[in-house]
């Protein structure tokens, strides 16, 4: 088996599933060869025994499995916390070790690097880290070293982060960075940081701090982003909403948006004709999502479907219709001619994904 040439020893590692591949690696030298590019290729790190075990195992030999690894995911599952295998206190040598095998990641393009210390965005700083990502998920503080890894990455379009400090400044971002970002998820203040990039999906999220920001921050969105396809606001409080959508009835997107959410649905029934007139001016408009957790009584599905039709009268155009109550997710769409609906059960709206489509 040994004496087999290496692109039949790749071929038969290419044909093996991800559990196998860790056999087979074991079998022979030549096979070990053939398998660690597709073992190290996708790297996903779940608990501080992992993470300190993967990271080593990146590094040993001159670090030359580095080279192999295009998707890193560094996290803390839940599930596997306990009093050892817990990586909130850990050391500062920890999370060096996790900055050395970083920097030897030149081909990395997919990274998920979440602290849940939100204290050690410091790994990303430094000089010797020369991957391009090209989608980044970061648990992670927006400050000062969070803003100077980001202005290092020129091929990056997908990015989530966490807010500021709560005692800390906004970085700002240089003008010229992030040139060809299309999608963000993060903080509605962290939003204004990014107004220079050509983002076609945003979702942010506002507190009840923030919360009175969103009408200047959609406002800006609307005057420059004409890129934009895709708009998902979380934390959006009713009072609000009639005045949001009106701005982005009147945003340069506007003729070109495809999806808007989350939306409160106004308490007040005569209000609703004020939503419904201003969709009439988002001709592209596909997906709209609606959170009427507030009203009461909760919309049963007829009256959810009686909604439904007379959006489809203002905006013909729609395809899919999400209604939200708290944790509940009612998914409308047309199949055949017909409206259906899927419910779903003990949902969160920071994890859908609909804006991303």
């Amino acid at each position: 088996m040994v004496q087999l040439p290496p692109e039949v020893l790749s071929a038969i590692a290419s044909y093996a599933t991800p559990r196998d591949l860790i056999v087979l690696s074991r079998t022979s030298k030549g096979l070990q060869r053939a398998a660690e590019p597709r073992i190290y290729e996708h790297m996903v790190l779940r608990d501080a025994q992992s993470i300190f075990i993967g990271c080593h195992a990146l590094l040993a030999r001159d670090a030359y499995r580095g080279s192999y690894v295009k998707r890193l995911y560094i996290f803390q599952d839940p599930r596997r916390v306990t009093g050892r295998n817990n990586f909130t206190n850990a050391s500062p040598q920890f999370w060096l070790v996790i900055q050395h095998a970083l920097i030897k990641t030149a081909n990395l393009e997919h990274l998920i690097l979440h602290d849940p210390t939100l204290s050690h965005s410091w790994i990303l700083d430094h000089e010797d880290i020369k991957f391009q990502l090209r989608d980044a998920q970061l648990g992670l503080p927006w400050d000062e070293p969070m803003v100077s890894f980001l202005q290092t990455q020129h091929k990056l379009l997908s990015l989530a982060t966490e807010d500021a400090r709560e005692d800390g400044p906004l970085y700002p971002l240089a003008p010229n960075a992030l040139p060809v970002l299309e999608s963000y998820s993060g903080p509605l203040l962290v939003v204004a940081e990014l107004l220079g990039c050509p983002l076609v999906r945003l979702q942010m999220r506002a507190d009840d701090d923030t919360a009175p920001l969103i009408p200047t921050i959609v406002s800006d969105l609307g005057r420059i982003m004409k890129t934009l396809r895709n708009l998902c606001i979380l934390g959006l409080p009713e009072e609000l909403s009639l005045e949001i959508v009106h701005l982005v009835t009147t945003a340069v997107f506007a003729p070109h948006l495809r999806y808007l959410g989350i939306l409160p649905l106004p308490a007040v029934h005569l209000e609703w004709h004020h939503l419904y007139r201003c969709l009439m001016k988002l001709p592209a408009l596909t997906l709209l999502e609606l959170d009427v957790t507030h009203l009461q009584p909760r919309p049963s599905e007829v009256l959810q479907r009686m909604i439904l039709f007379d959006l489809r009268v203002y905006c013909p155009t729609l395809q899919a219709v999400v209604f939200w109550m708290a944790q509940h997710r009612f998914h409308w769409y047309c199949r055949n001619g017909q409206w259906t609906n899927v419910h779903q059960q003990a949902r969160s709206q920071v994890q859908e994904a609909l804006w991303r489509t």
